[in-house]
């Protein structure tokens, strides 16, 4: 049975439920992947009415399944006899750790006081942590360190390519380097460098091609005088981002760098200025290409052409604004696109192209890249949006990829 204190439910970074005991997830548990895929999906929208139909199709997207209804009661009642195993359900009456009902043809998961689901925590932490941060500058911290500490890496690893997991997984990556950059600006105005360096260390851990991240460890090591150390990091992750997503430093880093050049001729460390002579660059500030829509048509036709030749590495990408941004005033609404385009310039490579092709949608062209690269720099341009743009209402604005292939027409 469940200890009396409580059940934690893991899902960031890896997926485990725990009491005061440890594990309760055996072997025999993690071998039935689509039972515990079940669970995963009803601690995702825990306290939603489901359909047995939608159910299915997030489950089982590429079966044909003849009576999804009956398929899922079957896993139903084999999930309700895995939890009552683990002493967390004993009866459907019981709801001293969750509950599982179906009631007027929806399905429910809920959890009570006494379990812990990680996320609910971690938003909590960064609510308080918001609420704080103006006021009560220290209190913030303390809640944005907890928030930090609970984030152990992506919602639900083992689903990584599940479609349904991908906007969760993604919400909670925002919120977590929202909460990141809101407690490393504190840690600044407090002047406490070395917990910046630490925390920045420690997120490298969950994402080391955060560029803001960089920035404000960069800056940390040149004020505590550790310019040899800032000159390595900043050769070791510049060629990672090059290496690995095909992209070129932020204006920002290169200020940094400059200042890393400036300070390392003030000390006259002849073996620092043999690794500026390795970093120095002679190609001035890339960007992607802004085009007009006529431009941009004749490179998409081209890409089209060259797919024929080398399938698979050029993408077309679409940031769309919702609907609800229509509703604007058109001068604001101007300013967001063009706020849009800009980011979207300065995010790409130049030999990336990007057009405005309505009032509410920027359309771009990636090449030479591949598939597994497109979320993040979907994530890089999104973390531009964030620290840049404010959507009113906090709506998102939307980015979706296609490869570009000979079959396309391009309207």
């Amino acid at each position: 049975m469940v200890a009396d204190s409580g059940l934690q439910i893991i899902t960031l970074g890896n997926f485990d439920l725990r009491n005061g005991n440890g594990s309760l997830l055996e072997p025999k548990h993690n071998r039935s992947y689509k039972i515990m895929d079940l669970l995963k999906l009803f601690i995702t929208y825990k306290d939603k009415n489901m359909i047995a139909d939608a159910i299915a199709e997030k489950l089982y997207p590429e079966n044909e399944l003849l009576d999804p209804r009956n398929t899922l009661r079957t896993q139903v009642y084999r999930l309700r006899k895995m939890l009552a195993e683990m002493g967390i359900m004993d009866d459907p009456d019981d709801d001293r750790y969750c509950q599982l009902n179906f009631q007027n043809g929806y399905y429910v998961f809920s959890l009570n006081g006494n379990c812990n689901l990680d996320v609910d925590l971690f938003e909590k932490y960064i609510q308080n942590g918001n609420t704080f941060k103006d006021q009560e500058p220290d209190q913030a911290m303390d809640w944005y360190r907890k928030a930090l500490t609970l984030y152990k890496g992506e919602y639900l690893p083992d689903n990584m390519y599940t479609e349904w997991v991908i906007p969760t997984r993604n919400r909670y990556h925002r919120l977590y380097f929202r909460a990141l950059l809101q407690q490393l600006d504190l840690l600044k105005k407090d002047n406490l460098v070395q917990e910046i360096i630490e925390t920045c260390e420690e997120a490298f851990q969950i994402d080391p091609y955060e560029e803001a991240v960089q920035e404000y460890y960069l800056e940390s090591l040149l004020m505590l005088g550790q310019i040899k150390q800032a000159a390595s990091h900043y050769k070791y992750i510049t060629t990672k981002l090059n290496q690995e997503l095909g992209i070129k430093p932020s204006p920002v880093l290169r200020e940094i760098y400059q200042e890393i050049k400036r300070k390392a001729i003030q000390k006259n460390d002849m073996n620092f200025l043999d690794i500026i002579r390795d970093l120095q660059e002679d190609e001035a500030v890339e960007s992607a290409f802004d085009c007009d829509m006529e431009e941009f048509r004749a490179i998409y036709n081209l890409e089209k052409r060259k797919s024929l030749r080398d399938p698979g590495t050029s993408f077309i990408g679409f940031v769309s604004a919702p609907a609800e941004i229509s509703q604007w005033e058109p001068r604001e609404l101007k300013s967001c696109m063009q706020k849009v385009k800009g980011i979207l310039l300065s995010s790409l490579r130049r030999g990336d192209v990007v057009t405005q092709w309505s009032e509410r949608t920027v359309v771009f062209i990636v090449t030479d890249t591949s598939p597994e690269s497109l979320p993040f720099i979907s994530r890089r341009i999104e973390n531009h949006f964030d620290r840049e743009i404010t959507i009113k209402n906090d709506v998102p604005l939307r980015i979706d990829f296609k490869q570009i292939d000979d079959s396309q027409a391009l309207l």
